[in-house]
């Protein structure tokens, strides 16, 4: 359904009912038109009615289910459900009805009305709400498995046989030990552990936090091979936190690394990144800040990560509602912090 073809069939809906109750005044209470504006009392009624509706279905519901919440949700829903009816009554027992109509009755006969429409409407807001919130998790269930479908099927399209890809590091390894070239050993090894994580170990819909922080530090080791001596370039990385209690959707953190790396290192120039992880009851603090420069002498390759737009809509599907990710540029420095509720 089109976006704009939902708030035409609310406003055609209540529009009506507005028009028939009006229509038929006289057959739901004694009004007396010619005392003055007699539509007053319908329209306001029918503002709280409203106020009922968008606030269950377009607030309450939506946000609170999905953080599983339902026992605030709960209380929310009937202390405001019993907080606009009573208000609505004490509007309509000393102000409206008195001025608009011949009928004379108690605030509690107001209430007890008032909250009889205001139930319907209610059960009315949470069928709504809950069929809506169903067919979106549903959308949302098929979009990230037709995205999981359509990488699976890239990945074998262009995937070297992994253990054929492991023997041959493992003979470059063997060799660079004999000829005793331990540096480069060494990276073959930090490399044949990276790709490991990255074909055996991402598979799985969740990883421990400290497995993604071990395999992003020798991504940026791997990296580091690449830098010379001279070069006046420092990445700094910082945790802090219990990160073996939770566990994160792999491959999450490591964009903003890459792009970092892409677009904050020159050798030519002094190069600072610096990374920081704070973990304080479940909420995960993402932050790297790098150097920008003109040039870009880091990660050229497109396709070598995720991307930062496309980790953005991994976090819409994957966490919805439970992150912000703020991007910004201060003082010569690119900046990328995300915060994350994690389960």
């Amino acid at each position: 359904m089109k976006k704009y073809i939902e708030p035409i069939i609310h406003i055609a809906i209540w529009t009506l009912g507005c028009f028939l109750i009006l229509r038929n005044v006289n057959t739901i209470g004694d009004f007396r038109k010619e005392s003055g504006p007699f539509w007053i009392p319908v329209l306001f009624g029918t503002l709280m009615n409203l106020t009922i509706f968008y606030l269950t279905a377009f607030v309450l519901v939506p946000k609170f289910l999905r953080q599983k919440k339902i026992k605030t949700l709960i209380v929310l829903l009937v202390g405001g459900f019993i907080g606009i009816n009573f208000f609505e009554s004490l509007i309509d027992y000393h102000f409206l009805v008195p001025h608009f109509s011949t009928e004379s009755e108690s605030l509690s006969s107001f209430f007890f009305y008032n909250s009889s429409i205001g139930f319907f409407i209610l059960l009315f807001a949470l069928t709504y709400a809950l069929i809506k919130y169903w067919v979106k998790n549903e959308t949302l269930k098929r979009v990230l498995l037709e995205e999981k479908l359509t990488t699976e099927m890239a990945f074998l399209k262009s995937q070297i046989n992994p253990h054929f890809l492991f023997n041959t590091l493992n003979g470059f390894y063997a060799k660079s030990l004999k000829h005793n070239v331990p540096e480069l050993a060494d990276g073959i090894a930090k490399l044949a552990e990276l790709m490991r994580y990255m074909v055996y170990e991402t598979n799985a819909d969740k990883v421990i936090l400290e497995k993604e922080i071990h395999h992003l530090k020798k991504f940026i080791e791997v990296y580091q091979l690449r830098i010379a001596e001279e070069d006046d370039v420092l990445i700094n990385f910082s945790i802090t936190g219990a990160i073996q209690t939770v566990k994160i959707s792999p491959m999450l953190l490591i964009p903003f690394v890459e792009n970092a790396i892409k677009h904050g290192i020159d050798p030519k120039a002094t190069s600072i990144i610096d990374i920081s992880l704070e973990l304080v009851k479940n909420k995960l603090s993402f932050k790297v800040t790098n150097t920008i420069h003109q040039a870009s002498f880091g990660l050229s390759d497109e396709s070598s990560g995720f991307g930062l737009d496309n980790l953005k809509k991994r976090l819409s599907i994957l966490y919805p509602d439970k992150y912000t990710l703020e991007t910004k540029e201060d003082r010569g420095n690119f900046i990328s912090l995300l915060i994350l509720q994690l389960d």
